[in-house]
């Protein structure tokens, strides 16, 4: 009996251990279900044609007010948080972000708020809109990671000529990334729109675990076939940034020897319970 309530006890300490270890992968599995849910009810929506949708309308007259503005009001942490524009009908999502070199795809949500950067990516207030246009820069802000959920926390991998691509609520969207940086958090003329240009950047935290002390900035310039030029990225390096990739890899490496440890154990008690209960048998 005393025997049994130990293996009871073990059992349960173990499955506590578990689920403590595994907890940041449940975490991640809802978050992309969700992410999922909201990306599959927006692919179904009826697409409406773009010439003839009041909200592209006012998504391009946005665009055009903020540079003519020269985006005077990108100044501060409401600025960034304060929505674009409003959505209709329950609307949350904007469209899509999906980048395979770091096999992300995440619901897009207007302005960098808190909640709307648990939920997936966000488009930060007083920068484009996503419409294919001239003149434009799409700042799209994503945690480098949040409770077990990666979001933007792969960044690192991304190189001059790789793909992102954006699903706006008319059309798809190729971007190419052509430039890295780190800047200060502070550094808003790093991410304003340049004139000509149709661009989307990704900006996200730096290093991985250093409480957001920088900012890891991809730019990239809309796809139309031209050749990106491509070039080893040296940015961390010129700058005297520290890369983060270690961290991010050593990360990875414990929680597989983690979950290789917990398989073993648990192999281990069944095994010795069985034997066990042979024995008693016997």
């Amino acid at each position: 009996m005393k025997r049994k309530l130990i293996n009871l006890l073990g059992f349960i300490l173990m499955g506590i251990g578990i689920l403590t270890f595994l907890s940041p992968d449940f975490s991640a599995y809802k978050q992309q279900k969700d992410a999922d849910k909201e990306i599959d009810a927006f692919e179904e929506e009826a697409k409406v044609p773009k010439d003839k949708d009041p909200l592209y309308q006012e998504s391009l007259k946005y665009n055009q007010k903020i540079y003519q503005s020269g985006q005077g009001d990108l100044k501060d942490v409401w600025s960034y948080k304060a929505a674009p524009i409003r959505l209709k009908d329950q609307k949350e999502s904007f469209g899509y972000i999906k980048i395979k070199k770091m096999d992300v795809k995440l619901p897009l949500y207007l302005g960098a708020t808190l909640q709307n950067m648990r939920k997936g990516a966000a488009i930060m207030g007083e920068t484009s809109l996503p419409l294919g246009t001239k003149n434009s820069n799409c700042v799209i802000a994503a945690h480098r990671g949040y409770r077990g959920i990666p979001y933007f926390r792969d960044i690192e991998q991304l190189k001059t000529g790789d793909q992102v691509i954006i699903r706006n609520p008319w059309e798809r969207l190729d971007y190419r990334v052509t430039k890295i940086k780190v800047i200060d958090p502070y550094d808003m003329d790093k991410i304003l729109i340049q004139k000509g240009k149709d661009m989307v950047t990704l900006i996200t935290c730096h290093p991985y675990r250093g409480h957001g002390r920088y900012r890891y900035v991809v730019y990239c310039i809309r796809d139309h076939g031209q050749k990106i030029v491509e070039k080893k990225n040296s940015t961390i390096k010129d700058t005297h940034f520290k890369s983060s990739e270690w961290d991010i890899q050593r990360e990875k490496i414990v929680h597989f020897v983690g979950c290789l440890f917990f398989g073993a154990v648990i192999i281990w008690m069944f095994a010795h319970v069985k034997k066990n209960k042979k024995g008693v048998g016997e």
